[in-house]
């Protein structure tokens, strides 16, 4: 089983999770932000990076008895997976609460980062464990909107629509970034995760420039954006 990252990894280079941990298991260009699993059978870390694969926030989910320990406002906790309790939490960390929905809890880590804890609706046990930047977890939906009368423009991811390059299923694996201007078009192809076989990943980009998207929009504009692209081989 892969160990819980601590939380010195936030706003650091993916490259940190890689080395840590070896090739992702998955990558996805979400409404949301661009997310990048690691993990075995047993348990995942998934890091929620920006354009420039810096890491905002990480997703972290154990099997029951893990304990993992974290810094809220200054003081360690420790909080063990299928065990801790969300009233548990919330008696323990009244001071920090900061919001909680149908199935979580929200504690202040430090003035511009928190802490989720996610529970399983069934148990009411630690499923998942979240830190991150309060703008990443705002993004995710365990944060309320600070100004909720102003203007929303909701985004939306860019979706793949014509590829010559199948995603694979070999043991190695390439992660890129892929620019497009508002019309869906490649402008750019960047490796951000390489692979052991560099002649591979240098015709990888050269290919992957006459992919086609439907592009991202925000508030229902198209508009330029990038994704993330993963392919096994």
């Amino acid at each position: 089983m892969i160990a819980p990252p601590t939380t010195d990894l936030l706003h650091r280079p993916l490259a940190a999770l890689v080395r840590a941990y070896g090739a992702p298991a998955s990558v996805a260009t979400r409404d949301d932000g661009q997310h990048v699993v690691f993990g075995d059978a047993t348990a995942s870390v998934s890091a929620i990076v920006d354009d420039d694969a810096t890491i905002h926030a990480i997703d972290l989910a154990f099997p029951a008895g893990t304990r993992y320990a974290v810094d809220v406002d200054g003081k360690t906790h420790t909080f063990t997976f299928g065990t801790t309790t969300s009233l548990g939490a919330r008696d323990e960390l009244a001071a920090d609460a900061e919001t909680e929905g149908a199935n979580f809890r929200v504690f202040r880590r430090t003035p511009d980062s928190d802490i989720v804890l996610v529970f399983d609706p069934k148990t009411s046990t630690l499923a998942h464990v979240v830190v991150g930047d309060r703008a990443t977890l705002l993004r995710l939906g365990y944060l309320t909107d600070p100004t909720p009368t102003q203007t929303r423009f909701p985004f939306t991811a860019p979706v793949l629509r014509r590829t010559a390059v199948a995603d694979g299923s070999g043991a190695r694996v390439t992660v890129l970034r892929i620019d497009l201007d508002r019309g869906g078009v490649v402008r750019k192809v960047a490796v951000i995760v390489a692979s052991d076989d560099p002649a591979f990943d240098e015709q990888l980009v050269l290919k992957l420039a006459n992919d086609a998207y439907a592009p991202a929009k925000l508030g229902g504009r198209a508009i330029g954006a990038s994704v993330f692209r993963e392919v096994r081989h």
